[in-house]
């Protein structure tokens, strides 16, 4: 008959705290680090003369908290698009430290900036970070100038049931550059806006753009076989981001 081995309450007690216990050979884990102070300079800055770019030396002040080497990553995001301006990454102790990240600003880009501290330990966790903004301003140099447009002469309209696109370009500038302008439109003779030209390539939001930021905007009209016959009038406008307006560029073309 098998033997019966009854466990003291205190043997029970000490094989359970040792159950507790980290598995052999698995390193332990580290405080996850975290960011318990942060402070950026300057919050803004302006440029009042015609230089097409500026140099901001932003600085980041920061206490870590946490055990060991601490990666900090500062990030610089034009907040608008989202996209990456600048970033660095340093090693830290916990306590004050201090990154200097200039960074290279087109003076049309004008805006917020989301300014970002991640922080990771050294065992790999991510910890918490910090951000602020940072406010870009410039003295506007004059409105944009939508300086030609190109486009068929007439069109076909389609006997099937899908429509024919119909190619327009437009060639776009501004005194303060290519970052400053904020829209091309496609307006009919009413002043109506019917769409918008894109200067982002391919891959953008319309086929008929040959190259990303090339100054060189286009859309395409689909052309219905519904379309009436005759010469439509339309124009381009071009629109930068301090709401000033380029004198409108008028283009006629026939639906055959």
């Amino acid at each position: 008959m098998p033997r019966v081995v009854l466990l003291s309450a205190a043997l029970v007690a000490v094989l359970g705290l040792a159950a507790c216990d980290a598995a052999p050979g698995l390193p332990a884990e580290g405080r996850r680090p975290s960011v318990s102070a942060f402070a950026l300079s300057p919050t803004a800055d302006s440029l009042a003369t015609d230089a097409p770019t500026v140099v901001v030396p932003l600085v980041i002040d920061a206490t870590l908290v946490g055990e060991g080497r601490i990666a900090v990553r500062a990030l610089v995001r034009y907040a608008e698009t989202d996209t990456l301006v600048a970033d660095t990454l340093v090693a830290a102790q916990p306590g004050p430290v201090r990154i200097t990240l200039p960074v290279t600003l087109p003076r049309g880009a004008t805006g917020d900036y989301a300014v970002t501290l991640t922080t990771e330990g050294a065992d790999g966790r991510t910890g918490d970070g910090a951000s602020a903004v940072f406010r870009f301003r410039a003295a506007s140099l004059g409105p944009p100038v939508v300086s030609g447009v190109s486009a068929a002469a007439s069109v076909t309209r389609p006997t099937g049931t899908r429509a024919t696109p119909f190619p327009i370009t437009a060639a776009v500038t501004d005194p303060d550059g290519r970052a400053n302008v904020a829209a091309v439109l496609l307006t009919d003779d009413t002043g109506a806006i019917l769409g918008q030209l894109f200067d982002e390539g391919r891959d953008g939001r319309t086929s008929t753009d040959a190259a990303a930021d090339d100054g060189t905007y286009s859309a395409a009209l689909q052309i219905p076989s519904n379309a009436e016959v005759g010469t439509y009038e339309f124009a381009v406008v071009a629109i930068d981001r301090a709401g000033q307006q380029s004198a409108p560029v008028p283009f006629t073309f026939e639906v055959r």
